[in-house]
């Protein structure tokens, strides 16, 4: 697609918002509001097994197409009836083993095309079909060699399911799930403004891979919102979006307050009654210690990063005096190390514990209940346009479906009933006053 291929995908929905800006039906510095929601892929669902064996059979149609002489020159002849038809499920062995042989046996093949792909007089332009390189992922995810034999990986041995390829048909489709909820495909995050009396606009889209966290694309929404000049004062979000860095740095990089609930402190202190959870300890930031209900000071204060990259600082007590106190039992249920506790950097670390005060008040409720109305956006757009379900395949197409989808949305919501046309001369909205 043109639009695609010229990056102008944004244009429609950017030139309409423009539009608005002009007459003050979308501005700057107000509220908005942002939620996520899963799309699912122009594909069929495959299993394990149907995803091998598809996967080698598009590669050979791909190269029976573009280089048939080459192909016919080698191919085993058994290849044509064991890949000629579809791969479905009711065709596929029965029972583990038997299921396990034929994968191999697949994998065998696809090695033998992708050892034929990679020798000397092969024109390397084969190897660099898309669905060669979709072949060759798949049998680096699925496979192995051990003394010279195709064994089939574990299951335990795979690569996680987001960054595995569900089908050579759509490449970018990728396994996701949300709480209970499990689809192959993709995801689409929808931010809309929502100021009283004002109509509610929907002012940036996102399309992302299926298995992406929500609270990835935060940062990214406000950097496209500051490049639109629609940055909010207030961002409401739900708890996928938000969380301390986020809090931070949103303020004070972009001026706005993310609002959103944070999750709560699950320690088993924090549900113990009297129990000594983080927030009674006493921090000194200056003097990088930490005091404990009981008085005693901390005698280790180590900066580091965790599993998952964020900067934190660990802080242990003393042996000698964690083991002495008469309130141990409130603290740690360690036999015989002290307590230890883990805090974020200074700014995370207070932004964390305000939210999770004001989030139990009925003001920061009544602020939050705002987030509820892009639930009925989504709603129409699944509805109404046909949201859920990609109409094209790859992720670029997604996107521009969703961006398209989005401009309809707005064209509906700022003037139901009325007519909107493209002026050719010029290549602009004619949009009524």
């Amino acid at each position: 697609m043109r639009l695609i291929a010229g990056n102008a995908e944004q244009k429609l929905l950017d030139r309409l918002l423009d539009a608005c800006k002009e007459r003050g039906w979308v501005k700057a510095r107000g509220k908005q509001r942002t939620n996520s929601t899963h799309i699912l892929a122009a594909i069929r669902t495959l299993n394990r097994l149907e995803v091998i064996g598809e996967t080698l059979r598009a590669a050979l149609n791909a190269l029976a197409t573009v280089a048939p002489e080459w192909l016919q020159a080698w191919v085993p002849p058994v290849w044509f009836e064991r890949y000629g038809r579809a791969v479905d499920e009711y065709r596929l062995p029965k029972g583990v083993e038997a299921r396990k042989v034929y994968a191999e046996t697949i994998g065998t093949d696809g090695m033998q095309l992708l050892a034929a792909l990679w020798s000397d007089p092969t024109p390397i332009a084969l190897r660099q079909l898309s669905v060669v390189e979709t072949l060759r992922q798949t049998w680096v995810h699925q496979f192995y060699v051990s003394e010279g034999q195709v064994q089939l990986r574990a299951a335990k041995d795979l690569p996680p399911a987001g960054e595995r390829m569900d089908s050579p048909y759509d490449p970018d489709a990728r396994y996701g799930n949300k709480r209970s909820t499990t689809w192959t495909g993709y995801k689409v995050h929808l931010t809309e403004t929502c100021d009283e009396n004002q109509v509610h606009l929907i002012t940036h889209v996102i399309t992302t891979h299926a298995h992406q966290a929500d609270v990835a694309q935060t940062e990214p929404i406000h950097v496209a919102l500051q490049a639109k000049a629609l940055l909010p004062e207030q961002h409401i979000v739900d708890a996928g979006f938000v969380d301390a860095n986020l809090i931070v740095t949103s303020q004070k990089h972009y001026g706005v307050e993310l609002i959103g609930p944070v999750r709560p402190n699950v320690s088993w202190q924090a549900k113990t009654p009297g129990a000594y959870d983080i927030s009674q300890f006493q921090v000194h930031w200056q003097t990088k210690q930490v005091t404990c209900p009981q008085g005693q000071k901390s005698q280790q204060w180590n900066p580091a990063v965790d599993a998952w990259g964020n900067h934190v600082i660990n802080v242990r007590f003393s042996r000698s005096q964690c083991r002495q106190c008469t309130s141990r039992p409130l603290c740690t249920r360690a036999k015989t190390d002290p307590r230890e506790i883990t805090l974020r950097p200074q700014a995370e670390y207070q932004a964390l514990q305000v939210v999770r005060q004001q989030q139990t008040t009925q003001a920061w409720q009544q602020t939050y209940n705002q987030r509820a109305g892009i639930e009925g956006t989504l709603s129409q757009g699944i509805n109404a346009f046909g949201l859920r379900r990609s109409r094209y395949r790859g992720l670029a197409k997604t996107r521009l479906q969703h961006l398209l989808t989005s401009t309809a949305m707005n064209f509906v919501a700022w003037c139901p009933g009325c007519k909107v046309s493209l002026m050719p001369k010029h290549g602009l909205l004619a949009l009524p006053r």
